[in-house]
């Protein structure tokens, strides 16, 4: 079984080591590669699996909605988020399916952090990876979302159609208008690509109760979390997320159980390499 990662910047992935001990647990002859490919290479990359060269991908930024874009068939999650980040081959059809979702609501339920029903989130970001989270709020039964962006039409966008039976809304990306949905929140997601300097939040306003996520899971320690943790919160950064996507897009790879411990154990010795 040939499997890969493909992006950009992916170099210092840890995907390949956790992914590759997981094969190796299950009995599994194959590999998992990294492959550097520009969106102007994706479609003929996208081809050449097709073509049976590899017989799964993972799909990681900038390409997850192109991805989707060229992929013959979304399923489950991918077919809401139109982005995918498994890629499978079924015969000669490319079959893209999205496990972010499910692999977030997983590590927050794994690290005994999922909110309660009726519980206020708030997501900062309006990506892909927002809309991921958005998905799993709604599945955990939140009461209440607030996402924070610099493009409210994206955040609308995202509560509309990831989170569509919950009460929504959506404000701007600044500390004053992120306020007051801040300091009511039970669980606060960081799921942008940017820092603690320049996120609208301070951790020292949010509720004692409050959990904060981060799904970056490098530079470590995340200084969102780091921050929170310091200031008495419960806190999780990306790491769990990443464990529970990729052993989800293992399971649909191979329909096989994950080895989980064997996979996180790999994937905690890759990040400290």
């Amino acid at each position: 079984m040939r499997l890969c990662l493909i992006g950009q910047g992916i170099g210092g992935s840890p995907s390949p080591a956790m992914q590759s001990a997981a094969l190796r647990a299950a009995g599994l002859e194959g590999t998992y590669e990294r492959h550097e490919v520009s969106a102007a290479e994706l479609p003929e990359f996208m081809e050449e699996m097709r073509r049976g060269a590899f017989q799964g991908c993972n799909v990681t930024i900038p390409h997850k909605r192109l991805a989707a874009e060229l992929c013959d068939r979304l399923e489950g999650d991918a077919a809401i988020l139109r982005v995918t980040n498994t890629v499978s081959v079924d015969g000669m059809r490319l079959i893209g399916s999205n496990t972010d979702a499910a692999g977030f609501a997983l590590s927050l339920r794994r690290a005994g952090l999922a909110p309660g029903p009726g519980a206020k989130a708030v997501i900062l970001g309006a990506g892909g990876g927002a809309a991921a989270v958005a998905l799993a709020m709604a599945r955990l039964q939140v009461g209440r979302l607030t996402v924070v962006a610099r493009h409210l039409e994206a955040a609308l966008a995202i509560a509309r159609d990831a989170a569509p039976d919950v009460p929504s809304i959506a404000v701007e990306w600044n500390r004053n208008d992120a306020r007051r949905p801040l300091a009511e929140a039970d669980l606060v997601v960081n799921a942008s690509p940017v820092g603690l300097h320049s996120l609208p939040v301070d951790v020292h306003s949010l509720q004692p109760s409050c959990t904060v996520a981060d799904v970056r899971y490098r530079p470590r320690p995340v200084d969102l979390v780091a921050t929170a943790a310091g200031a008495g919160l419960r806190a999780l950064d990306g790491v769990g997320m990443l464990l529970c996507q990729g052993m989800l897009s293992f399971r649909r790879w191979t329909g096989l159980e994950p080895p989980w411990e064997v996979a996180e154990a790999a994937l905690l010795d890759a990040l400290r390499a």
